[in-house]
């Protein structure tokens, strides 16, 4: 397959070569690979390597191509980001680190995976080497339990009557579908059906972040990169919403700093 006919776009794409500067080549890894808008830019430069990570198995036949265009300068695995350290041998020596957190435009837009407000298909919403899917979030964890999950990855302020709505009609029917959860909260938040974004944004991110387990791998991608960057090196990320924003931007102050651990989910701080 080729490359050019993707329907996806790496955000910044132009601002990050700009800062990592690979016409002067070097070896960079390139975290959250997707359809490798950034290895591909990275590697239309002669004296470049990159290693790429992805958990979604359905990115293969992207990194596939690039590694019959690039061979023996493009590495990619199937692996978590947060494994960084078993696959990247500690001598090479690494320019920079980028991570483009989220979603990508592919799992959205393929409504089997569920990740979209118009999918009517599994609620799914894995986005790989996942232990459960949001079915099993939704249909098995207790009505508290769907409460927190609500209140503390997506900030949704009818978090409660979410989830007493939601375990009083799987009492009768189970929730299969992506659009069932989203007809819910419609349901319970039907005074703002007016506002500007979908009314269930924040509780499908909420699931979503939960699934996928997006929060303690971000912490632990982050402190295996800094195991990896020697001093001048880089380490570039792109945050999707405000709950990684916070967690980037305390990470890189306390690192930056040497400072104490801004909050007690990190682990401790080599100084």
């Amino acid at each position: 397959m080729s490359l050019k006919k993707i329907d996806h776009f790496s955000v910044m794409l132009d601002q990050i070569l700009s800062i990592i500067t690979p016409q002067h080549g070097g070896t960079f890894i390139d975290c959250t690979f997707g359809a490798g808008g950034y290895s591909k830019a990275i590697l239309k430069y002669p004296n470049t390597k990159v290693i790429a990570f992805d958990r979604d198995k359905s990115v293969i036949h992207f990194s596939r191509a690039l590694e019959e265009q690039y061979r023996n300068r493009f590495k990619f695995y199937t692996e978590k980001f947060s494994t960084l350290n078993s696959f990247v041998k500690k001598d090479v020596s690494i320019k920079a680190i980028i991570f483009d957190l989220g979603f990508s435009l592919m799992q959205i837009k393929n409504l089997d995976r569920g990740f979209s407000f118009e999918s009517k298909g599994p609620l799914d919403m894995r986005m790989g080497i996942n232990k459960f899917s949001a079915h099993d979030v939704l249909n098995k964890l207790n009505q508290n339990q769907i409460s927190t999950i609500l209140k503390y990855f997506g900030d949704e302020k009818d978090h409660k009557k979410i989830a007493f709505q939601l375990a009083r009609l799987r009492k009768n029917n189970k929730i299969l579908s992506t659009d069932d959860f989203v007809r819910i909260v419609k349901k319970v938040k039907k005074n703002n059906n007016f506002a500007k974004k979908n009314v269930a944004t924040k509780s499908l991110q909420a699931i979503r972040i939960f699934v996928n387990n997006e929060i303690s791998e971000l912490i632990k991608g982050l402190v295996e990169a800094t195991k990896l960057l020697n001093p001048g090196a880089i380490l570039i990320v792109v945050s999707f919403h405000s709950l990684e924003d916070k967690i980037v931007k305390y990470f890189f102050r306390a690192y930056s700093e040497k400072s104490r651990n801004p909050s007690r989910y990190f682990p401790k701080l080599d100084k």
